[in-house]
């Protein structure tokens, strides 16, 4: 009678360091970018979704971004310089297309909705994002919007970082022009601002130079793309790790149990 070959017990614990090996190369080709040559979009704001009441706007961040959600920390937030909440009867929301297909990444849905300030005049206008991390796991490398300016409107807009949870704000662009015209604008980290390992980072565009305190529509603003990586915490990869080696081991005892027993 013909004899099938069985496994060695010696070449098991190989075979589980093949298995092993390939388990954590899969692991670190779907964990999240942490090189700074591959940035992505963390979080998109479209100003799409439902409004409940007292809210007169949607404030979340929404697909294609890797972080997605309506409620903080994730949610947009309208503030004066001291962290004050802005004067929400100066903005707005306005509908039809004139922004909607202006800056929206690949993935996102159809917009109607956009951002309308008026009384620009009155205080700067600053759009807070908070990316809370006790690691600090964001690199914020670029914030990209579609605008449409007026004559009487906020003239320029600067990109900003507050490292220590809003007390103090550094410059992380240039003072940037707003066109009159539909465009996109994007305000990159040229002041070399390091964001990655700061916890409970606070990034904001400061809209300022307004010129009109009327009630007129000044600027708009929509599909606004925070852009960067996301490196995961030691947690998240320990986590990992401990799965691949738990699966591992219950293959180990789930190949000795069919090897057949020596006699």
């Amino acid at each position: 009678m013909r004899k099938f070959k069985t496994c060695s017990r010696r070449s098991l614990p190989f075979r589980l360091l093949v298995i092993l090996a390939g388990a954590l190369l899969l692991l670190a080709a779907f964990a999240p970018c942490a090189n700074a040559d591959c940035p992505a979009c963390i979080r998109y704001y479209d100003f799409e979704g439902p409004t409940p009441p007292p809210e007169f706007i949607n404030r979340g961040s929404h697909q294609p971004a890797i972080e997605q959600g309506d409620l903080a920390p994730r949610a947009l937030l309208f503030q004066n310089d001291d962290g004050t909440p802005y004067t929400v009867s100066n903005l707005t929301a306005n509908t039809g297309l004139i922004l909607g297909n202006t800056n929206r990444p690949v993935g996102a849905l159809p917009n109607t909705i956009s951002l309308g300030v008026h009384g620009s005049g009155q205080a700067h206008l600053n759009l807070v994002m908070t990316f809370p991390s006790v690691a600090g796991i964001y690199d914020i490398q670029s914030i990209s919007f579609a605008s449409r300016g007026s004559g009487n409107g906020f003239q320029n807009v600067q990109l900003q970082a507050s490292l220590d949870g809003g007390a103090t704000w550094v410059n992380m662009s240039v003072v940037t022009p707003i066109s009159t015209a539909v465009s996109i604008i994007t305000l990159n980290n040229t002041m070399g601002v390091v964001t990655l390992g700061v916890p409970n980072l606070l990034v904001r565009m400061q809209f300022v130079n307004g010129q009109s305190n009327g009630a007129d529509l000044q600027n708009l603003i929509d599909n606004i793309q925070v852009n960067g990586v996301v490196v995961p915490e030691p947690a998240t990869v320990a986590g990992g790790l401990l799965g691949v080696l738990g699966l591992c081991w219950f293959q180990r005892r789930r190949l000795k149990l069919l090897l057949p027993r020596r006699t």
